[in-house]
């Protein structure tokens, strides 16, 4: 089994580096709430060896929190130390219930991975993450074992993580290096959807996903899975499936796209701007777009979307909108120079996914249905079963709605 942090805990735990303040109260208030989980669902020998062990993990988080109270300052390997202990509690309190209920189970509160020192977005290694796994579990005699997702640690013993997430792409890199072939995702949605529910009333569970399917509807942001979650799929026979708690309803993936002209859903991404660039002194000049966009990353601005007419009067970048500031801020420092002019516009961008989109006819329905809407950008994703429609958003949310109406007629 993996776990993921106690629902709040992790958003708690990053409060903590922006309110140093406050760390130490923080801290405390997640202590508190793992303690009384534990009496809820606890108790003789099971509750006192958690609260020992929970309790040890929280003087030491405690420890940080004063440090950090006293520096002023959080690094980001010390933001990814303080994170850790949301995964690294919860491994405690689970096993614990588990072994409650007469199951034989035994937790590992270490970091389960080896990655490189990318602190907040951590890769893993995978030949040193496979000997290492097997040397944490070569000693364990119980049934079920409990692993902390969405932590690493380098070879030098550096607390990472993997990225908000984390805990999905753990459990399928846990599964191809103990050649596991079956991984149950457990969340609060039945499977993925065929739309956000908060944005389609009518969305449903899709029944089947293909892996590139999978990959690019994680990388939209569907059920907020980490992008590389599917990454240890490749080659190997393993079948995700994606199940809820509450209600009835999954998602099962696997293999490729095999015979199928579906598509099988849409995911909307709002609040972006389109930054528009202006000038005929870009025209003709290598490197005018590779300027553009080092001025972004220098900022650290994610570019979303990018496109470029042939007459390279114009370069337009999608952006999210909390980083419009600080980008139009670095862009004034070329115009005169670069840039003659920087314009904006409110974007949405709408992400039809499904092998069907490699279908003639398929996708030249939804491409008229979309062309009504007058679309500023249109591009096509991994193994062509996707396309991304970015559109003023005004008209987003109908558009949406109208293309989620013509996917729920594929989907069964």
């Amino acid at each position: 089994m993996v776990t993921s942090a106690i629902k709040g805990v992790t958003n708690d735990l990053i409060q903590i580096s922006s309110s140093i303040d406050k760390a130490v109260e923080i801290v405390s208030d997640i202590y508190d709430r793992h303690i009384k989980l534990l009496g809820k669902v606890t108790d003789g020998k099971e509750f006192e060896k958690a609260f020992r062990d929970i309790s040890k993990l929280a003087d030491e988080l405690f420890r940080v929190a004063w440090s950090i109270r006293v520096l002023g300052e959080v690094t980001p390997r010390t933001r990814d130390y303080i994170l850790s202990f949301g995964e690294r509690m919860a491994v405690i309190a689970l096993s614990a219930v588990l072994r409650a209920n007469g199951i034989d189970a035994s937790g590992i509160v270490d970091p389960p991975f080896i990655t490189d020192s990318n602190f907040g977005d951590a890769n893993i290694i995978p030949d040193a993450s496979e000997a290492r796994m097997k040397n944490l579990i070569s000693d364990v005699k119980s049934n079920v074992v409990v692993f902390p997702g969405f932590i690493g640690t380098t070879k030098d013993g550096k607390t990472t993580t993997l990225g908000r997430g984390g805990s999905d792409y753990s459990a399928t890199s846990i599964a191809k290096v103990l050649g596991i072939n079956k991984v149950k995702l457990v969340t609060e949605v039945p499977g993925i959807m065929t739309g956000d529910p908060r944005k389609f009333n009518n969305a449903k569970s899709i029944p089947r996903l293909s892996l590139e399917e999978a990959i690019e509807l994680a990388q939209l942001g569907a059920k907020r899975l980490h992008p590389r979650t599917f990454d240890p799929m490749f080659h190997s026979d393993i079948t995700v499936e994606v199940e809820s708690l509450y209600e009835s309803g999954s998602t099962v993936i696997n293999g490729e796209c095999t015979n199928e002209d579906a598509v099988k859903g849409i995911a909307m991404l709002d609040q972006l701007k389109m930054v528009s660039v202006e000038s005929t002194k870009i025209v003709g000049k290598v490197g005018s777009a590779s300027a553009i966009m080092t001025e972004a990353r220098d900022v650290g601005v994610n570019i979303i979307a990018i496109s470029q007419p042939a007459s390279e009067t114009t370069i337009n970048l999608v952006v999210d909108e909390k980083s419009v500031p600080s980008l139009i801020d670095r862009l004034s420092q070329l115009k005169g120079n670069l840039i003659k002019n920087v314009r904006l516009e409110d974007v949405s961008a709408i992400s039809v996914v499904g092998c069907g989109m490699r279908k003639t006819e398929i996708s030249s329905k939804l491409l008229g249905i979309a062309s009504s809407y007058d679309p500023i950008m249109i591009s096509r994703g991994l193994s062509r079963v996707s396309t991304t429609f970015i559109v003023n958003s005004g008209n987003a949310e109908v558009l949406g709605r109208e293309l989620h109406n013509e996917v729920l007629k594929w989907t069964k």
